[in-house]
């Protein structure tokens, strides 16, 4: 029979801390058991040496399952296995079910849910660290909010805090504000502050943007004799360089070298940085040499931090010194130690050294140092440099770089070598790059500047015939063009392509026809475009309505450049300086001087402010108006002298 209550026990148990127990009440004449009586037992807690219970790791895995289960309802599922098992988590139980959960709001819920739903359950310090920290390594948009409304539940329930709590806070909280709650916390909880809570508060100060606050913490922390991790020196440090205390930084490297804190990389990085900026290269070579004679590693950030140094400095021939050290204890430079070096020597006029840099560095120079180098020289001005370099990574390069090629046209473009530009684009696909629209339009632009016509129209048709297709830009520019050289019926007909391509016309489009059309005595036909782009749903914009008063005024038809500004603020399109400068151009050359002098009220009214047309344009109605003083009343100041007189 024992054998037989035995196999019965070990069939009733089952995993996940519920045990079954049974005992007999009824037994046969033949003492045989005709029942017994089951019972649910509750896991039996185990503490450890100090009394502490120790977490029942069933009991954590099998709640963590039931709240990451898809269930409809999970909390509902929970409460009916705690009522089965006829137990109360602990709350380092509770805190470890918090670890468990993936999700920063489903741990908010069980944190709120323990509360509310277990019977005999009451927060503590360890759920509370918990809950605080998932919440701020969480990426939620209102965390903040979160871990206020928590802390004032701890508040309010009087559950203590203890310094970890504190430590935890000062790293969630974002401003002074917080930090001082922090503070109060440490009052109200009788806690005392340990070197660790002193570093958090001296970053939390840091990043708050204190650094008076920081500064502060930093010196009770002396006065405490602790002292701060290299972590922690590095960021102070780099705060009070970035605002150029310099006494404050030597009393930080002296106290670090009285508490036997070495100085590392970043350490004389920040020094280097902090001299640069101070105009004091030697200090920053001295630092440079000290970490040599250490035998620091020295890597890219710390070079370029010396050459920057030696740059503010103009000093060109220390600059290569460090440059050439740099590749020779093959350090690789990046882009922007490149930048740094060719700076110097284009401020120092010495950019025919680019070809010592290039030679320095051939082990390094691939095409996308090529193409940045290229693209530098071009953005610095130099055309004839970056020209000169491109072709070198013509000449050594089988694969060509698309945005060097692009820097290239631009630059020849910006200095006006068309032919040089059509000729790149001609020869690009040589090497495995090919050419695109943007590459196009840029040589459109510059040949439409320089009214290269001839050149422009070949250029179209080239494009045209081999691609790739026009786009909304480069109809918009060879109309602007063809304005600008006064071939209407030339802007006509690509207005015309453009309407029957794939892109549509669109306001610029129409600004351009009609800047074209007006300025080249077609008003009526202006006029007309400006009334069909209203009936295709088009809203004309403060650059339509500017062009065509601008027209109308020329045209001696001030009347209708009036009523033109009039239809315009009715139509809610708000004019801007440069229409008012239109109109006060074209009523004082029609000699309606108090009506230009209206429109300068006006603008001022609008709150505007005047440029340099403006002011020439006053100065020759003061001219017009020399022999009196025009006095008017001004809607809103009253009576006041006009800017004339």
């Amino acid at each position: 029979m024992g054998r037989r209550l035995r196999r019965l026990t070990v069939f009733l148990c089952r995993g996940y801390a519920t045990k079954y127990t049974g005992k007999v009440v009824t037994t046969s004449k033949e003492g045989n058991f005709s029942a017994m009586e089951i019972c649910v037992s509750a896991p039996a807690i185990i503490s450890d040496v100090r009394g502490y219970p120790l977490p029942r790791r069933d009991l954590i895995c099998r709640a963590a399952k039931v709240l990451l289960s898809s269930s409809p309802d999970p909390f509902l599922d929970l409460s009916e296995y705690l009522e089965t098992l006829n137990v109360t988590p602990t709350p380092s139980e509770v805190s470890e079910i918090l670890k468990a959960l993936k999700s920063p709001e489903l741990a908010l819920q069980f944190f709120h849910y323990c509360s509310s739903h277990i019977p005999r359950f009451r927060h503590d310090a360890f759920t509370y660290n918990r809950i605080f920290v998932i919440l701020s390594n969480s990426s939620l948009q209102d965390k903040s909010d979160k871990i206020n409304k928590v802390l004032n539940l701890m508040e309010k329930s009087g559950a203590g805090g203890n310094i970890s709590t504190v430590n935890i806070l000062i790293g969630a909280f974002d401003g002074v504000d917080g930090l001082k709650r922090c503070m109060a916390l440490v009052k109200r909880w009788d806690l005392t502050l340990t070197c660790y809570t002193y570093k958090c508060l001296v970053q939390a100060y840091l990043r708050a943007g204190d650094l008076d606050g920081a500064w502060n913490v930093y010196n009770e922390m002396l006065r405490k004799s602790h002292k701060l991790d290299i972590l922690g020196y590095n960021m102070l440090l780099h705060a009070l360089a970035k605002d150029e205390k310099v006494d404050q930084v030597y009393q930080i490297i002296e106290h670090m070298k009285r508490k036997h804190c070495n100085l590392d990389e970043y350490t004389y990085t920040i020094l280097m940085r902090m001299y640069g900026r101070l105009s004091k290269p030697n200090d920053a070579l001295t630092l440079f040499d000290e970490m040599l004679a250490k035998g620091c590693k020295l890597n890219t950030m710390v070079y370029n931090t010396l050459i920057e140094a030696l740059v503010r400095s103009r000093m060109v021939n220390k600059s290569m010194a460090v440059f050439s050290k740099m590749v020779a204890n093959n350090c690789r430079p990046n882009e922007f130690t490149y930048s740094l070096i060719l700076n110097v020597l284009a401020s120092e006029g010495q950019l025919g050294r680019i070809d010592e840099v290039v030679e320095l560095s051939r082990k390094y120079m691939n095409k996308s140092i090529y193409a940045f180098l290229v693209r530098t020289l071009s953005k610095l001005g130099h055309a004839n440099e970056s020209h000169r370099l491109f072709c070198n990574m013509w000449r050594f390069h089988d694969q060509g770089d698309r945005d060097a090629y692009l820097s290239m046209v631009e630059s020849l473009c910006s200095a006006g070598k068309f032919i040089e530009a059509m000729e790149m684009l001609s020869k690009i696909h040589e090497k495995g790059v090919f050419t695109d629209t943007l590459m196009y339009n840029t040589v459109f632009s510059c040949l439409g500047r320089l009214k290269q016509i001839p050149h422009l129209l070949d250029l179209y048709e080239r494009m045209k015939r081999e691609g790739p297709p026009p786009d909304i830009f480069t109809y918009n520019i060879l109309i602007s063009s063809m304005g600008r050289a006064g071939m209407v019926e030339e802007a006509v007909r690509i207005f015309e392509e453009l309407e029957n391509s794939e892109c549509k016309p669109d306001v610029v489009s129409y600004n351009s026809l009609i800047n074209c059309l007006g300025k080249n005595g077609e008003l009526g036909e202006a006029h007309m475009r400006f009334k069909e782009m209203q009936e295709k749903g088009m809203s004309p914009d403060v650059v339509t309505y500017s062009t065509l008063i601008e027209c109308f005024g020329k045209s001696d038809k001030v009347e209708m450049a009036c009523d033109l500004l009039n239809q315009m603020v009715g139509e809610g399109c708000w004019p801007n300086i440069v229409t008012y400068n239109i109109l006060m151009d074209c009523l004082q050359r029609s000699g309606r001087t108090a009506e230009a002098v209206d429109m300068y009220a006006r603008l001022r009214e609008q709150g505007l402010s005047p440029d340099t047309i403006t002011y020439s344009i006053l100065a020759r109605l003061q001219n017009a108006t020399v022999s009196h003083k025009i006095r008017r009343k001004n809607p809103i100041t009253g009576w006041v002298v006009s800017p004339l007189g």
